[in-house]
């Protein structure tokens, strides 16, 4: 079982709750460790709505919900990861008395890199990363997408799938979405890992048919942690965690119980 619980140190002063950063969270008291995930670039929480019914009990799954989107609409979304992480560890203190894993797809894996690098340096226990659908945040696979056009973006979105199509016919919603989605574009192609996690080890998810992050780059993020790496391959495209989430949801959650039995 895990062990009893790290106090995190170092991190901001928390709010009385976590405010508006997580939402569609159904807390489970006697959980052992609390899930948090992070969407892709230009998605919402609702990604992980279903998770909450669907993960077992001993893992309270924390969706984190940006700003600039859903309930948070009326609020500015970020351009720069290392502005969001320490508002978001604000929020996320009164859920540290139980140990964290994070789970990120796309743009949010490398938030959640980075969540667990902070969180990693103030002494607080992580278990594990779940980097899916995403290359590392290595300087050989630094991007520039948030620079597109409008013609280039929707060629993009259209080829990665996951963008209903209703958002390319109607000209007032595609520049809401193009304008929310430019600006997470551009925190993620400017994060760039300053070093490798210590103590957390990493699994590597891909779709086998993702042509925009191959099975090489997946393997790239062992460089990114000094602790165990796995990868794991589903069918589908850049959205696998969506169409296969049955399978992923059971890798993730068998993935913990292991985590959870070995004594820290």
């Amino acid at each position: 079982m895990i062990s009893s619980h790290q106090t995190a140190s170092s991190l901001p002063p928390a709010l009385h709750d976590t405010g508006n950063w997580l939402i569609f969270r159904k807390p489970r008291p006697k959980a052992e460790l609390r899930l948090l995930c992070f969407h892709h670039a230009g998605g919402a929480a609702l990604a992980y709505r279903s998770w909450t019914d669907r993960m077992p009990d001993f893992i309270d799954v924390c969706p984190v919900q940006l700003p600039g989107r859903g309930t948070r609409y009326g609020e500015n979304a970020y351009t720069r990861v290392e502005r969001l992480v320490p508002s978001l560890l604000r929020a996320i203190r009164p859920l540290l008395d139980r140990p964290v894993a994070l789970f990120g797809h796309s743009m949010g894996a490398a938030l959640a890199f980075a969540t667990a690098q902070a969180l990693e340096r103030s002494q607080a226990q992580v278990l594990h990363l779940f980097a899916s659908g995403r290359r590392p945040p290595l300087p050989e696979y630094r991007t520039q997408l948030h620079r597109m056009g409008d013609a280039e973006l929707t060629a993009y979105l259209r080829q990665l799938g996951g963008t209903p199509e209703i958002v390319f016919q109607e000209e007032e919603l595609k520049q809401a979405v193009f304008s929310l989605l430019r600006a997470d574009l551009e925190m993620n192609d400017h994060f760039q890992a300053s070093s490798p996690l210590l103590n957390v080890p990493i699994t590597a998810l891909g779709g086998d048919s993702d042509e925009h992050v191959p099975v090489e780059a997946l393997e790239d993020w062992r460089r990114l942690t000094h602790s165990g790496f796995s990868r794991q391959l589903f069918n589908g495209g850049h959205f696998f965690v969506r169409d296969m989430e049955t399978a992923v949801i059971q890798h993730v959650s068998s993935t913990l119980s292991a985590s959870a039995a070995c004594p820290s």
